[in-house]
């Protein structure tokens, strides 16, 4: 049990990161709304670079179907935009690969990837966090649904 209840903490440690440097980064970036916006200004619009650093100093790089974004006190989180089937759009959504990261960039191993994946499980039954993709992607609660104008560029369930 203290196993569990320590990676919940770990889990919760990393999305209260990802409320802070996302909406950092969202509010240095205005106009954009949300991570799929951020892509679309990036890779259509071509209004942004690929990898920036915003005035309050949160580096940001987007791949694949998501972005990466790295605090100045060097806390770093991840998301992809993940199809979501029970919405049928994309959302911004993790996976326990990116939240191990995120815990050794802080220099805080030891959760396994399974001790993490039951951990995002046991707090979306709390509603803590949703499960988007059974047993693999999540996010958080009120997670942006994305405006993707080509919904295939998200993962669907793949990682980037």
């Amino acid at each position: 049990m203290a196993r569990d209840a320590s990676s919940a903490a770990a889990v919760r440690r990393f999305t209260a990161d990802l409320r802070d440097i996302r909406g950092r980064l969202l509010a240095d970036l205005l106009p954009i709304a949300d991570i799929a916006d951020l892509l679309a200004a990036v890779r259509s619009r071509r209004e942004l670079p690929r990898e920036g650093l915003t005035h309050s100093g949160i580096e940001y790089t987007v791949h694949g179907a998501g972005c990466r974004m790295v605090s100045s006190d060097g806390r770093e989180v991840d998301v992809d935009l993940v199809t979501d089937p029970v919405l049928g759009r994309v959302v911004e959504a993790f996976d326990a690969w990116r939240i191990r990261s995120y815990l050794d960039e802080a220099a805080d191993g030891g959760h396994n990837h399974e001790d993490i994946v039951e951990a995002c499980i046991h707090l979306a039954r709390e509603g803590h966090l949703r499960e988007v993709v059974e047993g693999r992607w999540f996010a958080l609660p009120d997670a942006p649904v994305g405006c993707l104008s080509n919904p295939r560029a998200a993962t669907n369930g793949r990682p980037s």
